[in-house]
């Protein structure tokens, strides 16, 4: 890059050159002749005032001397006097004898002026002069220019008349002499300014500015040509040397151009800040690294030395440290905590580096400003975390000592609660072990006592026969409500009871409800009202079985505490934050429940008060049942009541709608596990003969219940074939055929469980035979385990007379099997192949065993 390219030289024009340099010389000319007036102004302007004041005293110290010398001078000789002063001195205005109150006595004036006595003593000077001359018996003057009068005031003591003189001079004359003068004098300095203007111009513009405009051409072509020649007819004096070094400069600036700027590229584009400084500390370049980073701008630093900085009241770190080296004239590295233009701190490393030249001489300083702030935070996030560290190693050698001494405790408590662990469990187990068992056995005589009042009540009795057979069937199905309670409060507290959200129709469900409850309702003369609402889907995602449950108990709760009136309940739908919410609002008109009693209304056990136990009856686990299935719903169950007016039960659970359930479908009847039983009609029809008689193998241990299920398919119309257990229903099925087996669990010899492995695993066209169990395992964990393990329908004891109608009906119509989730179906899958070889072994004993 040439140098020229650098330099950007104006276009230097001789006569615009010499016209400029005139001008300024004639500016100059006339400021120095405009001051020599303004001088010369005011010394003629005080040498007339000296005359006027020499003037004005002598008139008024002529009173003064007459009246010492004359000690008749009266009044009126001073009035005379007066008269001839004013005609004597024609720039006198006017002479005023004045008393010591500063009223005129008398007054001598020349003709009418721009100011009278009165202006004159109404100005606050003379009064001034006049009341020191009375005081002080002197003269004294008075310049009243300043006050807008244009007169020369002189007051003089007269002692002999006790007056005082007042003489005032009109200073008119006096400017005019001043104005005359100050023509002259402007004049004539103007004629010697120009002439001497001229000499000198026509001197420099041969001697200087024609060389100057020679060398001004030359500089301007070695910007083209980028080489500099010196001008012909250069004369030989300074201005010609001056031509020499422009062409040495030059050459070397093209040099020194090109390496400055590679260095300043070098300089700016490192994230460094750096400062170059001259060997007065004074600093002449900064990078923009710099800049960028303390937010100072160069203007702000450059040309400025350490001290100038710090006295201009800017914190630059850098140019402290640059101070510091620049007192001993060393170079120097250190760390420092610097702040910004804005006043935040960073730390930074600076160096600072004198550069020497060939005679050892400091020329210039370097500064290099490096941030370590980054640095800096790690060495003190560093310290910190050691610091903690050692505090944490002391805490945790205090907790080791404390555990020490724990330990031996430790050790003790740990064998203890090893063995109160082993109480619990097995407390735990055998609770778990005496619900089974005492469900099973219940219900097992329950199956018999509410089966056989159910057939007794469709036979022919005398209505004193019918109310005692209602009274047994009843009362068994109040104590089964009761164990059924009992069942789910026990998985509720254990937290084995497992929802079965599958597709729902929340319409049937509310529409079956109303349907069981209807009889006991038409019993107490109640109206039992169902309102669904428009928006309410026809299928949601939910557990029917226990849905249904909930409300069962909520309808069956109101119809028992209301006497007359109605009991309504209503499905809506509303919109929620957390998406569309189903309501079931359960209203009655019965006794309702006092407010101390609705804080424990859900609690178990509890009942509103001790009356309702005796009057109504129930053990107090309805309700804080219902809550708790409500809440594995993700749903709520509140009340509010008035006591004797009624009181209204609302369950609210998400409404998330199911594809599954397009239309409404038939629900199937409620289960005895799932649903308190309630009061039915007075009167049970006996079910009509069937139109093809079944052959029917009951597998059943009990005789109770077989003679009940010789009377229910007497009843049914169906012949029925009885095996003791597993290993006779294997043998009947051998040698007999059948189109459904019912299927009890609880067996000797061979269970339920294994006799349905056999059958299913057998290589006999019977394998796919129907098989419903019926047991009384009641617990949900059991249906599953029985459908996994082979069999197609369920019905627990006791069972009603159509709940195993319409189970056998769907069996043997092929309707799919309850849905069961996929860890359920795994083990029934896989089973048959794990245990192929103890089924094969099974049937060979079975062989030997119906030999």
């Amino acid at each position: 890059m040439r140098a020229s390219a650098h330099l950007r030289l104006p276009n230097f024009r001789l006569a615009r050159f010499s016209r400029d340099f005139a001008l300024k010389f004639i500016a100059v000319c006339t400021l120095v002749m405009s001051v020599q007036l303004a001088l010369e102004y005011e010394n003629v302007k005080q040498l007339l005032l000296d005359q006027v004041a020499q003037r004005a005293e002598s008139a008024a110290s002529s009173f003064m001397v007459l009246g010492q010398m004359d000690p008749a001078f009266s009044l009126s000789d001073a009035e005379n006097m007066a008269e001839r002063k004013v005609r004597l001195f024609k720039d006198v205005r006017g002479i005023y004898l004045v008393d010591p109150q500063a009223r005129i006595v008398s007054v001598t004036e020349r003709g009418v002026g721009d100011t009278d006595e009165a202006d004159i003593l109404r100005d606050t000077a003379i009064r001034g002069a006049l009341a020191r001359s009375f005081d002080d018996g002197s003269s004294h003057d008075v310049d009243l220019t300043s006050h807008d009068l244009p007169v020369w005031a002189h007051v003089a003591p007269l002692p002999s008349l006790g007056l005082a003189t007042l003489v005032v001079v009109d200073l008119d004359t006096v400017r005019g002499e001043l104005q005359n003068r100050l023509i002259v004098s402007t004049l004539r300095r103007a004629g010697v300014m120009f002439l001497l203007l001229l000499a000198l111009f026509v001197m420099i513009r041969s001697s200087v500015l024609r060389p100057v405009s020679l060398l001004a051409k030359a500089v301007r072509k070695s910007s083209e040509t980028g080489r500099f020649d010196p001008p012909p007819g250069m004369p030989a004096n300074e201005l010609g040397a001056l031509s020499d070094i422009f062409g040495e400069v030059i050459n070397k600036l093209e040099h020194s151009f090109e390496e400055n700027e590679r260095l300043a590229q070098v300089a700016n584009g490192t994230h460094a800040g750096v400062l170059i400084a001259d060997a007065a500390g004074r600093i002449v370049w900064a990078n923009a690294g710099f800049t960028q980073k303390t937010g100072f701008l160069r203007s702000e630093i450059e040309g400025m030395t350490p001290a100038e900085i710090q006295n201009a009241g800017r914190s630059v770190g850098a140019a402290d440290i640059l101070g510091q080296s620049l007192r001993f004239g060393l170079g120097c590295n250190v760390e420092t905590l610097n702040h910004t233009r804005d006043g935040l701190p960073y730390w930074a490393s600076v160096e600072v580096r004198p550069i020497r030249n060939g005679d050892n001489e400091i020329k210039n300083f370097i500064v290099v400003e490096i941030d370590i702030t980054h640095i800096k935070n790690a060495e003190k996030a560093l310290k910190s975390s050691q610091s903690q560290t050692e505090e944490r190693m002391r805490e945790l050698q205090a907790t080791q000592r404390k555990l020490e001494d724990e330990r031996a405790k430790l050790d003790s408590t740990a064998r203890e609660l090893a063995a109160a662990k082993e109480i619990a469990e097995k407390a735990n187990r055998a609770k778990s072990e005496f619900l089974t068992t005492m469900s099973h056995e219940i219900r097992t005589p329950m199956n018999g006592v509410i089966g056989l009042a159910e057939i007794l009540l469709q036979d022919e009795l005398t209505p004193t026969q019918r109310g005692r057979a209602e009274i047994i069937k009843e009362s068994g199905e109040s104590l089964l409500t009761i164990i059924n309670d009992i069942l789910d409060l026990s998985k509720l507290e254990a937290g084995r009871l497992e929802l079965d959200a599958s597709a729902c129709s929340p319409r049937e469900v509310a529409n079956s409800v109303i349907d069981l409850m209807r009889a006991g309702a038409n019993q107490k003369n109640l109206a039992l009202r169902c309102t669904i609402g428009d928006n309410v889907p026809q299928g949601i995602v939910c557990d029917g079985m226990r849905l249904r449950q909930i409300l069962l108990n909520l309808v069956g709760n109101a119809i028992k505490f209301t006497q007359t009136g109605s009991v309504d309940l209503d499905l809506t739908v509303s919109s929620e934050a957390a998406g569309p919410q189903l309501s079931f609002t359960v209203r009655d008109t019965g006794v309702g429940i006092p407010e101390t009693a609705l804080p424990s209304l859900f609690n178990r056990f509890s009942q509103a008060t001790a009356s309702t136990a005796r009057t109504y009856g129930g053990t107090g686990l309805g309700l804080a049942i219902s809550r708790e299935l409500a809440t594995l719903m993700n749903g709520t169950l509140d009340v509010v009541s008035t006591f004797g007016a009624g009181s209204t039960f609302s369950l609210t659970i998400p409404a998330e709608q199911s594809a599954a359930l397009s239309a409404p479908e038939p629900e199937p009847a409620p289960q005895p596990v799932a649903a308190p039983v309630v009061a039915e009609a007075p009167r049970a029809e006996a079910p009509a003969k069937p139109a093809i008689v079944l052959s029917i193998l009951l597998a059943e241990d009990q005789p109770v219940n077989q003679k009940l299920m010789c009377a229910v398919m007497e009843r049914l119309g169906h012949k029925l074939t009885i095996a003791n257990n597993g290993v006779e229903a294997v043998k009947a099925m051998r040698s007999d055929r059948f189109d459904l087996v019912l299927m009890d669990i609880q067996m000797p010899e061979l269970d339920g469980i294994l006799t349905t492995k056999v059958i299913r695993s057998a290589d006999e066209d019977w394998r796919d035979i129907p098989i419903i169990a019926l047991t009384a395992h009641a617990m949900e964990s059991h249906r599953k385990t029985y459908l996994a393990a082979g069999m197609d329908g369920f019905v627990s004891k006791p069972f009603r007379m159509e709940v195993l109608v319409g189970e056998m009906a769907r069996v043997l119509n092929g309707a799919p099997k309850p849905a069961t989730t996929a860890e359920e179906q795994k083990p029934a899958a896989t089973e048959p192949s794990r245990n192929e070889a103890a089924l094969s072994s099974m049937l060979d004993d079975l062989e030997s065993l119906t030999a």
